[in-house]
């Protein structure tokens, strides 16, 4: 409870307006420190201190990046602030100061109760008798924090009234038993059973167990999911005052066997309308998954879905919330579809929530979105030093790989993958992060025969770096030198990484990180061995590890300390590809550790998803600004040109593929990206050329002074289409013809005519080279050190109407899925 300590007497300085200053901070841990010294005759290590600086500094420094989006629907009867003064909000408070214990930034805490607030404000009233259903959605960025706002709001719901909590945890053991700890800690305030029983001992308490005594029955644990057995030992009665929750798998055997049990245990009969009268909150994690009534007659509904329609219907007063980081098959379910009645579809009718999004939050704007983009644009390789994402060419041995192709070899890239995740672990030891998790992702397969290749081959490679590196380590950086293997370690160190640490230093750690490290293959294989990817069994030491997997890895489940990742899988659907975004999340000081191998292809993909995503989130936020109703209005989602689908076919249901017309005014089109063919690039060079060299002969241009840009202020049309025509580069978001049917229009319309822009690469010296290495220019050798010096822009200047500016960009005309 130190940190709490820390941080309450912190926040007594922020409510008197004192800013929360570096300076600040080291003050009050140093007179902690003292006095813990003085009194208790207790040491902090300098290590210690340092960390505690690091982690109070985290609590109030990290803010709100994007905030909440609501939308509600108008005419539901809203009671939380009426009621919130009468309500005793015990566990929310004990969470509340748990997080506190761990440092979590108070304004996210702050913002993520507000969500809650307003979820079970739209929620039913727990306290209302009568007969009522509540159907919503809460949307997250991949590995964002949904876990911690769903356990938010168990907690204040069960404080507000609510009794009976169905938590859907999962499609996978792992995943529901990581679940189940989450809420052993969380909410139930006890050590999770298999922990307990690994040490034969009684569970102690933890989490918010160390703040109250809470008395929650729980009819799963960690060691088994629910069973009949069980429930029937322990006699729970779900029409009490007792508060009961089931944390089980998204299995439709486990969902049948909890439904027919509360049925025959409580003698209901819902056709006759016998049912509970204790209000149920039924939580769909993952809600994209298996939830979405795949089978569009209306007179069929899947397996999953029927499940949990019926269990909603075992209650008079039910809600039902689903959470995703993926919802757009979510966004297409049919609100008209009831097999039962009108209440038992999961349509989200009643809210449509975003969380909000701290500003430390590293996801798909981080990886491959905007500030990606103008990255390129300045004219830096994707492999540089500061990008977190590095594009590979070598994958074709562990790429798209049949059943029965065999994983023969390891390409240079994972070697090379492998190589900076071992630095990493010593890079974190010399922080402070001795004994952190560490993990490196490597997801080629969903096959489990390929899984367990590679990790032959991958275990080989790491005991040849261990063998090099225990043989050289005494001998010094210069002898090390010698080996190959530590020769490309340090190669790796200095492409891969831009940090403060010094290699002599790091060096010297390298042996003992890499004899922690173990190579597991995460998969159902049928082997009984150690291979258990389970954090909570090495929370003293720490575990590192290189885990290879599939499916186990794709979706829900958390890698700790997850740094390094090697993904090279084919799949074509945005959600699918955006939930085997494992390394998205927070790295609290290690975030510029972190990197992501990728085939160039993926990069562009991955690219175009993030596009989509924020596209549909101003959607919600547009639809919040006119407060409508999530029933009234048809989200579109934006498809991609080639290959990609949304989601499954089977979850599209009843939407429709538009093709929609776009307005270009004040629009920004850009292309950044080059052909592989030097002959091409070639060609594009010469035509630059001889463009930019006919209009400094033809037309008046100005040179900016600061930036080295020269401006064409009047350039006819007929010039700048020939050049969008001339011009081979890859297509994106719109075509070359419809930018050249833009432009004829205006051209018909007697606009006035457009200005080109010649931009000079800040980072370089500001004089322009283009007349002074213009032969250089026209050779493809050197086509790579010169393609980012430069880059042009074409900027029409309608004064009334706005500007519409296109550097170099051209692609298909929209495609917009319509709900």
């Amino acid at each position: 409870m130190l940190l709490t300590t820390i941080s309450s007497k912190l926040r007594v300085h922020q409510t008197m307006g004192k800013p929360i200053t570096s300076g600040l901070i080291k003050e009050k841990i140093s007179e902690i420190c003292d006095e813990l010294s003085s009194e208790l005759d207790i040491e902090i290590s300098e290590e210690d201190v340092k960390r505690l600086e690091f982690q109070v500094g985290l609590a109030f420094n990290v803010q709100v990046g994007e905030k909440a989006v609501v939308l509600p629907n108008k005419d539901l009867p809203r009671w939380f602030d009426a009621k919130k003064s009468e309500i005793d909000f015990a566990h929310w408070d004990a969470y509340r100061e748990m997080l506190e214990s761990k440092g979590r930034a108070m304004t996210i805490v702050d913002a993520n109760e507000e969500v809650i607030n307003n979820i079970l404000d739209f929620s039913g009233d727990p306290t209302t008798p009568g007969k009522w259903s509540r159907k919503g959605l809460v949307m997250g960025n991949v590995q964002s924090g949904k876990t911690q706002n769903y356990l938010g709001l168990i907690n204040k719901a069960i404080d507000s009234g609510y009794r009976t909590i169905i938590l859907l945890g999962g499609h996978l053991n792992d995943l529901r038993r990581q679940t189940q700890e989450r809420v052993d800690e969380g909410v139930l305030g006890r050590e999770s059973r298999h922990l307990a029983e690994a040490r034969a001992v009684q569970p102690e308490r933890i989490g918010v167990g160390l703040i109250r005594d809470n008395e929650i029955d729980t009819g799963t644990t960690t060691i088994g999911d629910f069973n009949k057995n069980f429930a029937d030992r322990f006699g729970f009665k779900l029409s009490g005052s007792k508060v009961v929750i089931f944390t089980i798998k998204k299995h439709t055997g486990v969902m049948e066997r909890l439904y027919d049990w509360i049925r025959n245990f409580h003698y209901l009969d819902p056709g006759q309308d016998k049912k509970l009268d204790g209000p149920l909150l039924l939580i769909d994690d993952e809600a994209d998954y298996a939830s979405i009534n795949t089978k569009h007659h209306r007179e069929e509904v899947t397996r999953t879905n029927e499940f949990i329609r019926k269990l909603l219907t075992l209650f008079h007063r039910n809600t039902y919330v689903g959470y995703t980081a993926t919802p757009f098959a979510n966004i297409f379910i049919d609100p008209d579809d009831a097999s039962y009645a009108d209440e038992d579809d999961i349509f989200p009718s009643d809210f449509m929530i975003r969380i909000p999004v701290p500003d430390n939050y590293m996801g798909q704007d981080y990886f491959f979105g905007q500030g990606l983009s103008e990255v390129q644009e300045e004219g830096e390789s994707d492999s540089d030093q500061n990008s977190p994402t590095i594009p590979i060419y070598d994958h074709q041995p562990v790429y798209r790989l049949k059943k029965d192709t065999e994983v023969s070899e390891v390409p240079e890239s994972l070697k090379e993958a492998v190589r900076a995740f071992l630095l990493v672990i010593a890079i974190r030891s010399l922080r402070g992060e001795k004994y952190a998790h560490n993990t490196m992702l490597v997801n080629i397969s969903h096959l489990k025969v390929h899984q367990n290749q590679l990790e032959r081959l991958l275990a080989n490679y790491h005991r040849d770096v261990l063998n090099a590196l225990e043989s050289f380590a005494g001998l010094g950086i210069v002898e090390a030198r010698k080996s190959d293997i530590l020769k490309k370690m340090e190669d790796t160190f200095h492409k891969v990484f831009s940090v403060a640490e010094e290699y002599e230093d790091i060096f010297s750690r390298l042996v003992t990180s890499a004899q922690r490290v173990k190579v597991w293959a995460i998969n159902q294989s049928s082997r009984k061995d150690d291979r258990n990817l389970d954090y909570s069994k090495h929370s003293e030491f720490g575990l590192c590890a290189i885990v290879i997997g599939g499916h186990k890895l794709s979706r829900g489940l958390t890698l700790e300390g997850l740094s390094i990742s090697y993904f090279a899988r084919n799949s074509k659907a945005y959600d699918t590809l955006m939930q085997m975004c494992r390394w998205f999340g927070y790295r609290p000081n290690y975030e510029d550790l972190c990197r992501v191998y990728l085939p160039e292809e993926s990069i562009e993909w991955y690219s175009f998803i993030s596009t989509a995503i924020r596209e549909l989130y101003q959607e919600l936020e547009l639809m919040a600004r006119k407060e409508a109703r999530p029933r009234e209005f048809g989200l579109k989602v934006r498809e991609h040109p080639g290959a990609m689908l949304i989601t499954a076919k089977n979850k599209i249901g009843w939407a429709e593929s538009e093709i929609r017309s776009q307005d270009l005014w004040g629009q920004v089109q850009r292309r950044f990206r080059f052909r592989p063919d030097p002959e091409v690039n070639r060609r594009n060079l010469e035509f630059t050329t001889s463009f930019i060299t006919r209009l400094m002969e033809a037309v008046e241009h100005k040179t900016d002074t600061k930036t080295g840009a020269v401006c064409f202020p009047e350039v006819s049309y007929s010039d700048v289409i020939e050049f969008i025509t001339e011009m081979d580069l890859p297509e994106d978001d719109l075509g070359n013809g419809a930018l050249i049917k833009h432009l004829k229009k205006m051209e018909e319309m007697n606009l006035a005519a457009t200005r080109v822009v010649l931009f000079n690469q800040m980072s370089k010296p500001l004089k322009l080279k283009w007349e002074a290495e213009e032969k250089d220019l026209t050779d493809h050798n050197k086509f790579d050190q010169y393609k980012n010096h430069y880059s042009e822009g074409i900027r029409n200047g309608i004064e009334l109407t706005g500007r519409l500016e296109i550097s170099k960009n051209s692609a298909n005309h929209w495609k917009k899925r319509v709900a």
